[in-house]
């Protein structure tokens, strides 16, 4: 990713969003009904999302993950539930209840790097790295994809943040005019912001 920008919406415009700080806004996410159901992000094979929902075990608490261990979380009506799992992918899910929650957002724009194994510019999805590195880095998830202004502009990509705690957005914004790509460090890829 590079030329990162501030990208600002009509959207935050409007009557559901109010400005908190610079490039900052506040809104409340409303869930729908297929928001609290048991249907994760990024997972679309029927039989994993039965399974899952078959899954029974499952304690509450605020705990460090154990790297050693496979744990699969979810967020369900505000609360955390972790069930430890073998031979399982860990799996990240939010779940709330209709009333929704206060969510800080902003949103940006950059030129994806095919040269980094990313997508084309011209591409209107973005890749998956280094975006979910940087959702890891500064503990934020994607509330839009901007669908189409990303299916439009031949050049940069648009995605709006989310987070419940407004510091993890200011640190977010930390990335704007930097250069964000993965790179090789040994057995591992590294995110590099520069």
């Amino acid at each position: 990713m590079k030329n990162i920008k501030i990208y600002c919406p009509i959207k935050y415009d409007g009557d559901n969003y109010t400005r908190v700080k610079d490039n900052i806004y506040k809104t409340v996410h409303i869930y729908e009904e297929s928001d609290t159901s048991l249907s994760l992000k990024g997972v679309t094979d029927q039989a994993l999302l039965d399974k899952l929902r078959s899954m029974t075990e499952w304690k509450q608490g605020e705990r460090e993950i154990e790297l050693e261990a496979e744990t699969l979380i979810i967020w369900y009506n505000g609360k955390k539930y972790y069930k430890y799992m073998d031979d399982e992918e860990t799996i990240y899910e939010n779940m709330y209840d209709e009333s929704g929650e206060t969510i800080y957002v902003t949103s940006l724009m950059f030129e994806q790097e095919p040269e980094f194994d990313e997508n084309e510019p011209s591409n209107p999805e973005i890749s998956q790295y280094p975006l979910e590195d940087i959702l890891d880095e500064y503990l934020c998830y994607v509330t839009d994809f901007y669908e189409d202004e990303n299916a439009r502009d031949k050049v940069n990509s648009y995605v709006e943040f989310a987070s419940e705690d407004i510091s993890d957005i200011e640190k977010l914004l930390s990335i704007v005019g930097k250069h964000v790509y993965n790179r090789e460090d040994g057995d591992y890829i590294k995110l590099v912001i520069e």
